[in-house]
């Protein structure tokens, strides 16, 4: 009969005995019937204590569901009597507890252990709280458990790797900005963890305050995108590590510059012509590689007057259209070649190329500025992709909630999402499968 309470319960006590009903169903709830009764010393002399009898009421637990159904245990708890005597000077009264059970709660272990799993997926904790598995408990009692794992989401203050990545995400209003920062290890993609601010000066205190000087003086790459701020701060507190720009944030600047160039060309001709509506109609046409359009296959365009046009046609027309057009698709084609190819060559040649309009004469002094960054970035081969990649899934965590309040939990409930999260990681220690040979 344990193993069948075992089975009902999830709770695994030797000593719950089944009680008369064993078992009460209603409508809404399904109630299990047990007794707590086992040998209790005392534990100031040590001698067996007396049966005082049972509590008048029984304890209500709250357990998993059963059956699709709510369900509970009550548990009537044997009470313990320890008279004076001269081992035991003073009146000791005790009373049964449960395994499974943490003192002076009503909530079974097993049901906070299926709270935090479900803490890991991609739903809310009201959804948690009533709906998912059917804890039928309140959504305070989830946030109890979300802030329960703060200890273990703790940094190690005396351990950072060698290399790191941190890029911003938009967050809520418990930050500054508006925008939190996630750290991670750009090698094998794990997540270290996730300060609250992008500022400065946060972000100085934060790593000040929770990694030692040997910790951050161990970090020999950075990669970060091309923020600023960013730079004295890296200096200051990773005085060993290289500057390393992530590709996408270069070729972003070239492609907001062409989106720009491609903006003006329309204003310049006019809503009501066929050439502003097909710059508008075929402008991925222009952002995509050069090497990846097709040429192969032709289709009717309408905006060529039904003209029978390869994608590599449509985007030598749309170039005829404006020469200033085609020099900013020139640089910009030219820069996704140097960063394909990691040509420190191609680049010089971008930084020293004149007559240029003005949306790409920014792109030039970026690169100018960043040049050293850049070209650390095609011998190390690391970019940023691994963070895009997680603040998309971010993204979809705070949908989820429709926003956090509470940076607390929003940095927990991220962190235990995250599969690849570094502090999810704990290392066993090795055991000796035979042993060691004495040398004679």
């Amino acid at each position: 009969m344990t193993n069948d309470i075992n089975f009902w319960t999830g709770i695994k006590d030797p000593y719950l005995k089944p009680d008369k009903p064993f078992l009460t169903e209603s409508k809404e709830l399904k109630v299990i019937h047990l007794i707590q009764s086992y040998p209790m010393h005392c534990p100031l002399c040590g001698q067996l204590m007396r049966r005082n009898g049972f509590r008048k009421k029984p304890v209500t637990i709250k357990i998993l569901s059963l059956a699709g159904k709510p369900a509970v245990l009550k548990i009537k708890k044997q009470q313990y009597l320890c008279p004076p005597s001269p081992q035991c000077p003073k009146r000791v009264t005790k009373v049964a507890q449960v395994q499974g059970i943490k003192f002076a709660c009503r909530i079974a272990n097993v049901v906070k252990y299926h709270i935090v799993q479900e803490l890991s997926e991609n739903e809310s904790m009201r959804t948690i709280a009533k709906i998912a598995n059917h804890h039928n408990v309140s959504t305070n009692t989830v946030e109890r458990q979300l802030e329960g794992l703060e200890d273990t989401f703790k940094t190690n203050p005396h351990w950072l790797p060698a290399t790191i990545a941190f890029d911003g995400f938009k967050s809520g209003k418990f930050a500054q900005s508006k925008m939190c920062m996630i750290l991670m290890n750009p090698q094998n993609h794990r997540t270290i963890d996730i300060i609250q601010s992008r500022n400065s000066r946060f972000m100085r205190n934060y790593f000040l305050s929770h990694y030692s000087k040997k910790a951050r003086w161990s970090v020999k790459i950075v990669v970060v995108d091309l923020f600023e701020p960013y730079r004295n701060l890296i200096h200051d507190l990773f005085p060993q590590a290289m500057i390393v720009a992530d590709h996408f944030h270069v070729v972003v600047q070239a492609y907001r510059a062409l989106q720009s160039a491609r903006l003006k060309v329309m204003k310049e001709y006019g809503t009501n012509t066929h050439e502003y509506r097909a710059l508008k109609h075929y402008w991925k046409l222009l952002m995509a590689k050069e090497g990846q359009l097709d040429y192969l296959h032709y289709y009717s365009r309408r905006n060529f007057y039904h003209a029978c046009l390869s994608n590599q046609d449509v985007v030598e027309r749309l170039l005829n259209l404006s020469p200033e057009l085609r020099a900013a698709y020139e640089y910009y084609q030219d820069l996704i070649a140097a960063i394909s190819h990691r040509s420190q060559t191609l680049l010089d040649q971008l930084i020293k190329r004149n007559n240029l309009q003005n949306v790409m004469r920014r792109v030039k002094r970026t690169l100018a500025k960043h040049r050293q960054e850049i070209i650390a970035s095609f011998y190390t081969r690391l970019t940023n992709g691994p963070i895009e990649g997680t603040n998309n899934k971010i993204k979809i965590i705070k949908r989820t909630a429709y926003g956090y309040r509470n940076f607390f939990h929003f940095r927990i409930r991220i962190l235990i999402s995250l599969k690849t999260s570094n502090l999810m990681i704990r290392e066993l220690p090795k055991r000796r499968t035979r042993p060691i040979a004495k040398v004679a």
